[in-house]
């Protein structure tokens, strides 16, 4: 005679079978392996942008630098009705406004290359461009470079106006 009986009765074997089916919950030691070597990777690589932008910002701002110091000696020619000199170091990076002006410091990373006539290289590493009382000046360019872009900054001798260029965009 079987005996009824009451309440439920738990069932082991399906249980046990049912844990075993469930997939395990959490991450193995490869996949966090995987995923941090991706994090050092992509880490590694994010501050060669910003570097650059920062690189080019401040290009940029040399540039403008170099502009206003060269348009603020011709203002000085013609409003003192005579000659003036703007010269730059292209070794200590710094240009001066006029013969004995303030010294202006230019980034340590940048690059500088200046074109001018001759008769206003002083040596090697300093020359020149001389404005005129009428406005004009001896012309020449100033070209500014980082590791991947360069700026032209160029003197137009007949009307000594200056104006700046993306050598790249050409």
């Amino acid at each position: 005679m079987r005996k009824a009986v009451k309440g439920k009765t738990p069932i082991s074997n399906f249980r046990v079978l049912q844990r075993k089916r469930r997939p395990s919950r959490g991450f193995s030691l490869i996949e966090l392996l995987i995923v941090l070597t991706l994090l050092v990777g992509l880490l590694t690589l994010v501050p060669a942008f910003f570097s650059k932008g920062i690189s080019t910002a401040e290009l940029k701002s040399s540039a403008r630098l170099i502009s206003s110091g060269l348009r603020a000696v011709r203002s000085q020619a013609v409003a003192r009705n005579a000659e003036s000199v703007f010269l730059l170091d292209v070794e200590q990076r710094q240009f001066f406004v006029g013969e004995n002006g303030p010294v202006t410091e230019l980034p340590e990373k940048l690059h500088l290359q200046l074109n001018t006539a001759k008769s206003e290289q002083r040596t090697d590493a300093v020359g020149g461009i001389r404005f005129f009382p009428d406005g004009s000046s001896t012309g020449g360019e100033i070209i500014a470079s980082n590791q991947s872009d360069k700026l032209k900054v160029a003197v137009n001798w007949i009307s000594g106006k200056v104006a700046i260029f993306d050598l790249d965009a050409e």
